[in-house]
């Protein structure tokens, strides 16, 4: 099974160097669709020390091999086989690391590109879509929680203005006096109050957390998509050079692939759910109707689609506490197995 498993890596490695060898390398630190220069980011970035790790380590590994041959030590000498091994698997991975990441992310536009055939397909910097033709995922995910969470922006401030507003209205009082006699006060609005503590119920329970998850996933996901291979890669390939830290440094490495290609994926599958799974309100019209609140999936005032419906309150919520969940469950189950697989070769 080793064995299976070190001619499959090398066998994926070699398709993906040639996944890259077509397109140009554009310049070092230069942005293309996905990332075709990944191993001159990471030698920009710690190549000196890189390097001086590699002579370190041929050091070693001569040194290791001669003491064995002069003591007639076999120990020595499968040691400094095992560690020759190891360093020129390292260096195929660091030389391929472009390829390899450039041959995951056209596989995920692949797949994701035939998905969204089924989408509205929008002109190149069309931005009431955000797919088009040609959008690599890094940015289309990262439109995809824009529209989100301007979508919970703009319904958060919509129910604020509505909270207040009943509650306000809440205080109209009319007085009929009759002189001579008695005085009658009425509270005429007070049934506002009722309708103004349902805004601010969902707006407490499921707009303002959802918008501050989806915020949070925002900030995180920018990040990821901008700083991923440029911090965690170097360290990762540091740490795999050196005996002791070597399985850390495979860790690293599967955690900065997995970061730029997994995450983005899955939020742009996201993106499919929000888009086509729940696109249908007139589904459930009859279980969110609610002509006190939110209305139904029409706005009151017309047959147009109702912007402040509980069907897109409702959407939110997966986006906001499933499938980010979803997406660190799928994420660490891909850790667990690359670390495995690169375990297995060093």
């Amino acid at each position: 099974m080793a064995e299976i498993n070190k001619i499959a890596i090398f066998l994926f490695i070699l398709c993906a160097i040639a996944s890259a060898g077509s397109p140009p390398l554009p310049v070092c630190g230069e942005s293309s669709n996905c990332l075709d220069n990944a191993t001159c980011i990471v030698m920009s970035e710690q190549g000196v020390v890189m390097l001086a790790v590699i002579a370190l380590i041929v050091v070693v590994i001569a040194a290791s091999y001669m003491l064995g041959s002069f003591l007639q030590n076999p120990a020595y000498i499968v040691f400094a086989k095992d560690e020759a091994y190891h360093l020129a698997f390292s260096l195929v991975i660091l030389v391929a690391l472009g390829g390899i990441i450039l041959f995951l992310c056209n596989m995920m536009n692949m797949f994701y590109g035939s998905i969204f055939e089924y989408m509205y397909i929008g002109d190149v910097g069309d931005e009431s879509a955000c797919y088009y033709e040609g959008r690599e995922m890094h940015s289309l995910s990262s439109c995809y929680l824009d529209m989100i969470e301007n979508d919970a922006k703009r319904m958060s401030q919509s129910y604020i203005e509505n909270y207040i507003g009943y509650l306000m209205d809440s205080t109209f009082t009319f007085t009929i006096q009759i002189p001579l006699f008695n005085s009658y006060t009425a509270s005429a609005g007070a049934y506002r109050r009722i309708i103004s503590s349902q805004y601010d119920m969902i707006l407490n329970m499921f707009l303002v957390p959802s918008l501050m998850s989806i915020s949070m996933q925002k900030i995180t996901l920018d990040f990821i998509n901008e700083n991923a291979i440029q911090w965690i890669l170097p360290a990762a390939f540091v740490l795999r050079f050196f005996p002791p830290t070597r399985q850390m440094g495979n860790i690293l490495i599967a955690l900065a692939i997995g970061l730029y290609v997994i995450i983005p994926f899955m939020y742009v599958f996201n993106l499919s759910m929000y888009e086509i799974a729940f696109e249908d309100c007139n589904k459930y019209a009859d279980i969110i109707c609610d002509n006190a609140v939110d209305g139904g999936c029409s706005s009151p005032e017309s047959t147009c689609e109702n912007p402040d419906s509980f069907w897109n309150v409702a959407r939110l919520i997966p986006q906001a506490i499933f499938l980010p969940n979803l997406t660190i469950a799928i994420f660490i189950t891909y850790l667990a197995s690359a670390n495995k697989a690169l375990r297995v070769i060093g």
